[in-house]
């Protein structure tokens, strides 16, 4: 009663609402040192064995990644697949809580292997891949950007958001293979060094920070080095696209190497029935055609042989001259034959011999 007697007549219920609002969330409560969060105050390196031991690996690789992705292509490809199957499938299965712990992670792992595979072997597969997750990466953090300006009511929106840009970048990546693969590599492997850090410094604040505003909860704000840990994600994904640009990935195309493969690998896999039949066919038609190469050559030189002994036993050449030149009758009768038959058996070494001998003979005094 004597709240309604203090409250102005035309005012009725909105007051009491502002004084409610107005003591039990002061303007002021962010910006009081008193307030802040305890996690803050230090770092907690309490580790866990296994969880370290991960991130320590996902930390090389975010390496592999961010400055030789193009060159280890198809390495890459199948850490792609592989990290995509796992993370997805382990949410699934935390989101469900049907099998334990254990069990979750045995079939997010098997599940990768699977997803890995696809990735490495089919190749359009792993750069599809490849350019979603430069998209889901480009639209997280224009999220977290907008977020901190502007807070997101509908649950749907960074929903589309996410997948309207990795699937729009996905298809640029096919077309251009190469830039999209240098790009897409720096910036997933930069986003793998950075949650590292965010463990190793504080627990993984950063990433149930992100995570938070992509589902539109409502979070603790992060601490004020989480956004130090934010930042190395662009930095590291400028560095790592110029050294790939300029260095890892400059003498290196990955159609070349896939060309190689598929050479190679039918190099030495056995050939089929039809493809036998095509070799023996090949084989024995190249067979026929040396042994008639090598009939049409001496049937040319036995040709060439005949029409020299020929040309030889008319009147004016060489061998005909001798005897008319040279004195004694002797070289006469070697350098003439006797029959016509004779040409045949005779040889051209005779021949050269017979015309030695008549050279000396005539020089002689």
């Amino acid at each position: 009663m004597e709240t309604s007697e203090l409250s102005p007549p035309h005012v009725n219920h909105p007051l009491p609402q502002l004084m409610f609002r107005t003591t039990v969330f002061p303007n002021n409560i962010s910006m009081s040192p008193s307030r802040r969060p305890a996690r803050c105050a230090k770092i907690d390196y309490d580790y866990t064995v296994i969880p370290a031991v991960i991130c320590s690996m996902c930390f090389l690789f975010g390496i592999v990644y961010t400055f030789f992705g193009y060159r280890f292509f198809k390495a890459v490809m199948f850490l792609t697949g592989f990290i995509f199957g796992t993370v997805v499938v382990y949410i699934v299965c935390i989101e469900e809580t049907v099998l334990p712990k254990e069990a979750n992670i045995g079939i997010a792992v098997g599940a990768g292997i699977i997803c890995g595979l696809i990735t490495m072997l089919v190749q359009y597969v792993g750069l599809f891949l490849t350019g979603f997750h430069f998209g889901v990466g480009l639209s997280t953090g224009v999220l977290v950007t907008v977020d901190q300006f502007y807070n997101i009511a509908n649950k749907w929106i960074p929903i589309g958001v996410l997948i309207g840009v990795g699937i729009l970048f996905a298809l640029l990546t096919l077309k251009f293979q190469k830039a999209g693969t240098i790009v897409g590599t720096s910036v997933f492997g930069a986003a793998l060094m950075a949650i590292c850090l965010d463990y190793f410094i504080e627990k993984f604040l950063i990433v149930n920070y992100v995570w938070e505003c992509i589902k539109v909860e409502d979070s603790d704000p992060p601490c004020w080095y989480s956004w130090l840990i934010l930042g190395c994600w662009p930095f590291c994904f400028l560095v790592g696209s110029l050294t790939q640009w300029r260095i890892t990935g400059q003498s290196s195309d990955h159609h070349e190497r896939v060309h190689r493969n598929n050479v190679s690998s039918a190099k030495y896999r056995s050939p089929s029935s039809d493809e036998v039949d095509v070799l023996q066919n090949k084989r024995s038609r190249k067979v026929n055609l040396q042994r008639i190469r090598a009939k049409q050559k001496r049937e040319q030189q036995q040709s060439r042989y005949r029409h020299l002994y020929q040309v030889r036993r008319f009147n004016g050449d060489v061998i005909s001259q001798i005897p008319s030149v040279c004195s004694g009758t002797h070289l006469m009768e070697k350098a003439t034959f006797n029959s016509p038959d004779d040409h045949c058996s005779t040889s051209s070494s005779t021949l050269r011999t017979t015309y030695k001998a008549s050279n000396t003979s005539c020089l002689l005094p």
